[in-house]
This record gives C-alpha cells, structure tokens and sequence, in this order.
C-alpha cells in the first residue's frame, strides 16, 4: 500500500514529494502510533502540502522546498497556482 501511493502521490504535480521525505514521515509516524502512523502518514503530510496556500510565502517556501527536495519548487509551485486560478 505504501509503494503504490508514493507513486500516486510523486505523480501529481501538485502533491510531489520526495520518495526520502515520504519514507522519513512513515518512520517518523511509526515510531509516535506504530502501524496505525505509517498507514496515516502520507495522507497527513499530504493535506499539510495541500494547505500550503494559506501559509506565508516567507514559511511556505522552505516548506516546499523539504518536501519536494527541489530548489525550484516554490517557482513551480506559484505556476501551478496561477495556472489553477485562471482555470
């Protein structure tokens, strides 16, 4: 379960994350809830990058940069969004 939905997730544009950062947060999750964290672990971190939009850019920009582990991603990140609004 976890393999496929890191694939599903890395192929939005919108919810890329690293493969690294994903399997840090299912360990990360593990070691507080056990199984229960690293089935709820993808999800969680997930809905955090898609409440992105709310936060500062001054706080959001490293955020993005973490989890996608990109420099660019904030400039993809601010197309993505421009592209979303005009639709």
């Amino acid at each position: 379960g976890n393999v496929v939905e890191i694939k599903l997730i890395e192929s939005q544009q919108e919810m890329r994350m690293h493969p690294v950062v994903i399997l840090f947060f299912v360990a990360f999750f593990q070691f507080f809830w056990g199984a229960t964290g690293m089935l709820l672990s993808v999800p969680m971190v997930a809905a955090l990058k898609a409440t992105l939009h709310k936060i500062p850019p001054v706080y959001r920009d490293p955020m993005l940069i973490f989890l996608e582990g990109d420099e660019a991603a904030p400039v993809r990140w601010r197309r993505w969004r421009e592209s979303m609004q005009r639709s």
